[in-house]
């Protein structure tokens, strides 16, 4: 089901250490945390990177954000689906499989995936509020700009909360296994 390479951490084919990243990222959204500081691109990404065409690569992060704006829109207006957010999982649906596409195209590709996911999403999202806009933003270019300007604060904050869960999942996921087994070498070398 799953490369080795591209699931350094697995116990018979599925990736524990993604899981539990996926899984963690879906429990901060629902903890405090600063504004747009948070970690659903990065979810995407990696699940792209690292979970491939596995039904669980597509399922587990959209059933987290999926479930997570249920309960975060529950809390804050009593509904539990907000129809605009259609754009925003379409840009995630982008960034996974860009994740998917660069994963097996060395490191390189998945640093720029990784580099590329707030981008990706801030253009996306921020199409679709242009579009769904009724009064606030004309649907002109000009209205188009004002929209991608007027996001810009937000913006900052999903640039933070991609890049550092991102790259902290990346380092989780390739780096310390490979640390561990640079350990396990040298004491048996010395053993």
């Amino acid at each position: 089901m799953f490369e080795q390479d591209r699931n350094p951490v697995g116990f018979k084919g599925f990736a524990l250490l993604p899981l539990f990243s996926i899984l963690a990222i879906a429990a901060y959204r629902l903890a405090p945390h600063p504004w747009n500081v948070a970690p659903v691109g990065a979810m995407f990404v990696l699940s792209g990177l690292y979970m491939g065409r596995s039904w669980q690569g597509w399922v587990l992060p959209f059933a987290a954000v999926l479930v997570s704006d249920a309960l975060v829109y529950l809390r804050w207006d009593g509904t539990v689906f907000h129809p605009e957010r259609l754009f925003d999982y379409a840009g995630f649906a982008m960034i996974a499989a860009m994740g998917l596409v660069a994963a097996s195209r060395g490191w390189k590709a998945r640093v720029a995936s990784v580099v590329a996911t707030p981008v990706l999403f801030y253009l996306v999202s921020n199409f679709g509020i242009w579009v769904a806009s009724t009064s606030t933003y004309p649907h002109t270019l000009s209205g188009l700009a004002d929209c991608y300007i007027a996001a810009l604060p937000f913006f900052r904050g999903t640039l933070i909360g991609d890049w550092l869960f991102a790259g902290a999942g990346m380092l989780a996921i390739e780096g310390l296994p490979r640390l561990g087994a640079r350990r396990l070498s040298a004491a048996d070398h010395f053993a």
